[in-house]
């Protein structure tokens, strides 16, 4: 089982200015990726995307997302599904696809913290 740290995600309400804040304190850039309310950051030595700033969303149903929210890469989601849920997870979102990229599913923790896992997987639709 192959697991590694493959994208994170700054939540905010105001895209805009949580980029121009990151553009002027980090000297990040950015590229734009489907709606406005999604930029992804680009990594400054290799060109390719390490992360994204995007609008608020609730992955646990009572409080929105604060802070970064972290995806992990593994080789079969359907079996990290039922690894979550056999050590005491909580699942928050089921599988769901985004074409060309992969397989996502969201987790709770046994502390509380919300995860995503990600099967890549180009031909997902």
């Amino acid at each position: 089982m192959s697991t590694h740290l493959t994208h994170f995600a700054i939540n905010t309400d105001d895209v805009a200015t949580t980029r121009t804040f990151y553009t002027k304190v980090f000297g990040w850039t950015f590229r734009e990726y489907g709606s406005s309310d999604f930029v992804q950051i680009i990594d400054e030595r290799s060109g390719n995307p390490m992360g994204a700033i995007q609008q608020r969303r609730k992955l646990l149903p009572e409080d929105p997302t604060l802070g970064f929210e972290c995806s992990f890469g593994v080789d079969d989601i359907d079996d990290t599904k039922a690894r979550v849920l056999e050590a005491g997870g909580k699942l928050l979102m089921d599988r769901s696809a985004i074409p060309g990229v992969g397989y996502l599913i969201a987790f709770q923790d046994p502390g509380g913290n919300p995860v995503l896992a990600v099967q890549y997987d180009t031909n997902a639709a």
